[in-house]
């Protein structure tokens, strides 16, 4: 099993990144081999059969003494299903040294979501209980480009001693009350969407 050598804490002990409360406005890719597109032009969002991905989305998942509750909206995309997979997956790090979840953020994200995972991982902590992951939007899609909203309720979540499995004192104040995670994403060559930015709100995810 790999150990983290890049990875995690920032998203819980800091808030998931920057500041998030000016909208996000992703931009078009430079295009090449061909005409660029014209200024405020936009490529469509991708109809659910390209977006979609296979397999049924699950309504809870588990990792490690973590259990996860998922409310997703009506609409499958693959872009609704990155930051689900990502929130998973820095927790699997956290727990059991798998690196996995840098497969889903770009190379110039992977030192943050290093630092994030290491500030749990140096100090020997691991989360316990339950979280929830609410209101998932796609706010825009711009070519290669897209903003992604998800409230997160981390309230009966706690940071525990990976040697006792008891609670530290204090507990993060960020997980006190559900907040919101803005994710800036960039499609790749290979078609697949990877965080490129997360930034953290603390309006609009009241239970």
């Amino acid at each position: 099993m790999k150990r983290i050598t890049a990875a995690l804490v920032l998203l819980l002990l800091a808030g998931c990144g920057q500041p998030a409360e000016r909208p996000y406005q992703p931009r078009e890719e430079p295009a090449t081999g061909a005409a660029r597109a014209e200024p405020g032009a936009t490529r469509p969002e991708p109809t659910p059969s390209q977006a979609a991905p296979t397999g049924a989305r699950p309504a809870t998942a588990e990792v490690g003494d973590l259990r996860v509750r998922f409310d997703w909206p009506a609409k499958d995309t693959a872009l609704l299903r990155l930051f689900p997979a990502f929130y998973l997956g820095k927790y699997e790090a956290v727990i059991s040294g798998d690196d996995g979840f840098l497969d889903h953020v770009e190379l110039e994200y992977r030192v943050n979501a290093i630092k994030w995972a290491r500030a749990f991982t140096d100090k020997k902590l691991e989360v316990a209980g339950r979280s929830r992951l609410y209101r998932m939007k796609v706010n825009a899609v711009v070519g290669r480009g897209a903003e992604v909203d998800v409230c997160v309720d981390e309230t009966d979540m706690k940071v525990v001693s990976a040697e006792t499995g008891e609670p530290v004192k204090p507990q993060p104040t960020s997980i006190r009350t559900p907040y919101l995670q803005r994710v800036l994403a960039r499609k790749g060559d290979d078609g697949v969407w990877r965080v490129k930015q997360i930034g953290y709100g603390k309006e609009g995810c009241g239970r």
